[in-house]
Formats: structure tokens, C-alpha cells, sequence
């Protein structure tokens, strides 16, 4: 028996799907929520929620048991925690892949090695699972880092994310001139809502502004109402 991989319309469906199938009581179940899910949404799709079941080998053959130290445990250390949150995430996923830390001014930026880095970056370069991780990590660990933030990254992978965004940002702007349609993109963090802020300040006929709070601020493109000034700071 592999670790396992649950969906569900929310977290808490994903949850209960896991201790459904696996037969253990929700206190017992050690996660790691790879995606929390979105309703959708104005011309969007939802997405479902999905979490990793972590397990190990107590000992007895044929058997296994939630993992011994669980992802929502926060260490003394936050470094150390984010190292040891993606090691776990790795476990669940049955990925090579490993955490080096890098200090910058304003963030913390946790690089990503090994073979396996680009299941982060899936499907077609839109980093879903690499969002829902950064996000992990900062629900666990951003209020012991600040004021500086957490940032996932590694080889290429900002380079590629950016160039995907915007290619997407586009696309949507393409769309809003023809039909006069508001979009909305699911939701950023504040460099990426900056990526396509400043991707879309020469694109004729649309501005952009961002609404809500928290991890849940989200970037809509809508129709100009006049010249595009600049983008509005985040």
C-alpha cells in the first residue's frame, strides 16, 4: 500500500474521503492539502480540493499508520519547518525531490532540486500544486518569517511560471475586447498579480485591478473605461 492521493469538492470532503477509504478516524489522519480547491466562477471551472495521506511502515507486515510527526506540527524553527514540510510532501508524492533555503531581503526563498521538481509546475506550466504549497508553507510558516515572505521556486521555474501568466493574462485581455466580459483569475500571490499587472499596462481596451484579502486576492481583467494608467501597487 502507496501513500495516497484524495479529492474532494472541498478540503474537509477530501478529508473525510480519506478516512472513509483508508478506515481511520479523522484525529488519526496526518495531510498535506496540495490544493485547496476553487468554486469557479464567472466563465471559470471549479477545481477540486486535494490533499496527500501520509503513511509509514510501523513495523507489522501488510500494515501502515498515519505518519509519526505531522506536516500541521510548526518546529521551534520555521527554516528547518520548510524543509521538513516539503520533505514530507515529497514522501506523500513519491518524488525525488529536496529544500535548500536561500536568504533574500524580502523573501525566503525555498529552492526546489532533484528530478521530480517539475511535478510542481504541472499542468502546462500553471504551478498549481507549486501555489498550494507556497501557500502551505506560509500559512505554517510566514507569521515566524516576517516581515519577509516565503517564495517556492527552482531551476526555471520563474522564468516559466511568468511566461505562462502572461501568456494567460493575454489570452484573457484578447477575450474581454471581443465580448466586453469582465474575467477573473483564480487567486495570485502578490508577485504574480504584479506579473500580469504590468504585463497587460500597454494592452489596449482592458485595465486591471485587484479585490479581496489575503491568500484569496484575486486580479480581474475588465473592460477599459478610459486611457490605462499604471498598474496599481500591491
Amino acid at each position: 500500500m502507496k501513500d495516497r492521493m484524495f479529492s474532494g469538492a472541498d478540503v474537509a470532503e477530501a478529508v473525510a474521503s480519506a478516512a472513509a477509504n483508508l478506515g481511520l478516524p479523522l484525529a488519526e489522519l496526518r495531510y498535506v492539502v496540495l490544493d485547496a480547491g476553487s468554486p469557479g466562477g464567472r466563465g471559470l471551472q471549479p477545481t477540486p480540493a486535494r490533499i496527500a495521506v501520509m503513511l509509514h511502515e510501523p513495523g507489522a507486515p501488510g500494515r501502515r499508520a498515519p505518519l509519526a510527526a505531522p506536516v500541521r506540527h510548526v518546529p521551534e524553527d520555521p527554516r528547518a519547518g520548510l524543509v521538513d514540510t516539503i520533505a514530507a510532501v515529497a514522501e506523500a508524492g513519491g518524488l525525488k525531490v529536496t529544500a535548500e533555503l536561500e536568504e533574500g531581503e524580502e523573501a525566503l526563498v525555498v529552492q526546489l532540486r532533484g528530478e521530480d521538481r517539475d511535478f510542481f509546475l504541472e499542468p502546462d506550466d500553471r504551478a498549481e500544486v507549486l501555489r498550494a504549497t507556497e501557500h502551505l508553507l506560509l500559512r505554517l510558516y510566514g507569521a515566524a518569517l516576517e516581515p519577509r515572505s516565503v517564495r517556492l521556486s527552482g531551476e526555471g521555474f520563474r522564468e516559466r511560471r511568468d511566461a505562462a501568466l502572461v501568456a494567460e493574462a493575454r489570452r484573457l485581455a484578447e477575450a474581454v475586447r471581443e465580448d466586453g466580459r469582465a474575467r477573473t483569475l483564480p487567486a495570485l500571490n502578490a508577485y504574480e498579480r504584479r506579473v500580469v499587472h504590468v504585463a497587460l499596462q500597454g494592452e489596449p481596451g482592458v485595465r486591471t485591478a485587484s479585490s479581496g484579502e489575503g491568500a484569496q486576492r484575486r486580479l480581474t481583467i475588465a473592460p477599459a473605461a478610459g486611457p490605462q494608467g499604471d498598474p496599481p501597487r500591491e
